[in-house]
């Protein structure tokens, strides 16, 4: 279950990730180092601040979330987010919106025709990529089910784009999503052709055969639907899974393949986020990135995983009531110890978490939690980290636990006043524990887990934790961001 999740969630978080990495990029030189989230381009956005791309699949997910594709509902929310006047919108989805912002009611209906007459009045714009840099949320809505996939696909591009190609793009992206969430692989783009008219289909396979074979950079421009899949799909099949490296890194590495493409690069290494988060998870988004994940309405990182996951599983919380209870209770007694070393580096359950967050400046959740728990004033980052040790549990269990001790240090690094904790808080949190005390010190994993235990006595041996701390620090490399 901790896999389905995390490729669940990966999908909208890929999505803003890349989303905010080409934000400061787009229309620009394409860079050719370096990629990070520097903010600036045409909305002059904050670092890691979410464009129109992210925002849109917001609206749809916020819909989706509750349980079912409402187009209706999908429709009035992209009215009252284009009443927000967003900092930037698509040609063909601002000409569509406000043509309809004029009638009596904001429904599929009215978007429906006011994407047809702009297709008419601009046979060459209907097509742009506005609609398939939002599908995501559509796929998760219809896990396992390709025919619901492709028609909800098509319903939600045709609220603004009515060219054909545009809900052809929106089918084809959204069933390589669901064939990586459920089947963790990258190639479902393929089998989505089937599901298209057979006038089309040919021509299809010949453009994926393009992204495929041709170098990333011959589809700039990339404003055509068209092109925006091709340079996505380039940017993640030619851009290697590292050997020498997590397999998960392979998505940090093609996105900002995806934004080197330039054009518009917000838009194409979003589309491509999605597939590569739907992939190799949420886990693969380095803290780096999630902690400067924001934008409208106001949400952050931990709100597009609790809409993606709503959005799986139609709207039904788990047996605890995540993603959407407000609180989790733990089991008692709470306890709290310091890392040896370091009394504002704490250590905790979740009994516990209401006795300290008071006291401390940033709260990490290794595990469920909910809504209001922390309150809104404590910086708060959740991780996907799962306590069991079979295969499949923590599909990207080294780069979590590297990834996860470096964010500690960093913390730490600003003076920062950390509490980390998981439901028990005897293995995850321990685990973790360790991994930065061994970086922070340069003592082994076993050394590490040592000097943990004492302060954490009751402390659970995990074989596939135990094996990442005895292989330290060779095995386990710091991610980047």
């Amino acid at each position: 279950m901790i896999l389905w999740t995390d490729r669940v969630a990966g999908s909208l978080l890929g999505l803003a990730a890349g989303d905010a990495l080409g934000a400061g990029y787009e229309f620009a030189t394409p860079p050719t180092g370096e990629v990070g989230m520097v903010g600036g381009g045409l909305g002059g956005w904050q670092p890691g601040e979410w464009t129109d791309d992210t925002q849109m699949a917001i609206c749809i997910a916020e819909v989706t979330a509750a349980g079912r594709v409402d187009v209706d509902a999908i429709a009035n929310r992209f009215m009252e987010w284009y009443e927000s006047r967003p900092a930037d919108v698509g040609i063909a989805t601002s000409a569509v919106l406000r043509a309809a912002s004029g009638s009596q009611q904001a429904s599929a209906e009215a978007l429906h025709d006011a994407a047809e007459s702009f297709l008419q009045d601009h046979p060459k714009g209907g097509a742009g990529n506005g609609a398939l840099m939002r599908t995501a949320p559509v796929a998760l809505a219809h896990l396992g089910d390709d025919a619901a996939i492709a028609a909800s696909a098509r319903a939600v591009a045709e609220l603004t784009h009515a060219d054909p190609l545009a809900g052809d793009s929106c089918v084809l992206w959204s069933i390589a999503i669901d064939r990586a969430v459920r089947e963790g692989r990258l190639d479902g783009a393929h089998e989505g052709i089937a599901l298209l008219p057979p006038e089309r289909q040919e021509r299809w396979r010949g453009w994926l055969r393009d992204a495929e074979t041709k170098t990333p950079k011959a589809f700039r421009p990339n404003g055509f639907t068209v092109a925006a899949l091709q340079a996505a799909h380039a940017a993640v099949h030619q851009t290697p899974v590292p050997d020498d490296a997590p397999p998960a890194r392979h998505l940090q590495d093609a996105l900002h393949e995806a934004v080197r493409i330039g054009h518009d690069t917000d838009t194409v290494a979003a589309i491509a986020g999605s597939l590569l988060g739907a992939r190799w998870g949420a886990t693969a988004v380095p803290f780096a990135w999630r902690r400067l994940l924001q934008g409208w309405p106001g949400r952050r990182a931990a709100d597009l995983v609790r809409l993606a996951v709503l959005t799986a599983r139609k709207g039904e919380p788990d047996e605890v009531g995540w993603p959407v209870a407000e609180r989790i209770v733990g089991d008692p007694p709470p306890f709290v110890a310091a890392v040896p070393g370091d009394d504002d580096l704490l250590l905790g359950n979740l009994a516990a978490l209401d006795e300290v967050v008071a006291e401390v400046d940033v709260v990490v959740s290794l595990c469920r939690v909910g809504t209001r728990q922390v309150p809104t004033s404590v910086e708060h980052y959740e991780v996907i980290l799962s306590d069991g040790d079979q295969d499949g549990d923590n599909p990207n269990l080294a780069m979590v636990l590297a990834d996860t001790a470096d964010a500690l240090l960093t913390l730490r690094a600003e003076d920062k006043r950390v509490f980390v904790h998981c439901v028990h808080g005897r293995s995850r949190t321990p685990t973790v524990a360790a991994v930065a005390l061994a970086r922070r010190e340069g003592i082994s994993g076993t050394e590490a887990w040592a000097r943990i235990a004492e302060v954490v006595p009751a402390s659970e041996h995990n074989e596939a934790f135990q094996a990442i701390l005895t292989a330290l620090p060779a095995s386990v490399s710091a991610t980047q961001g």
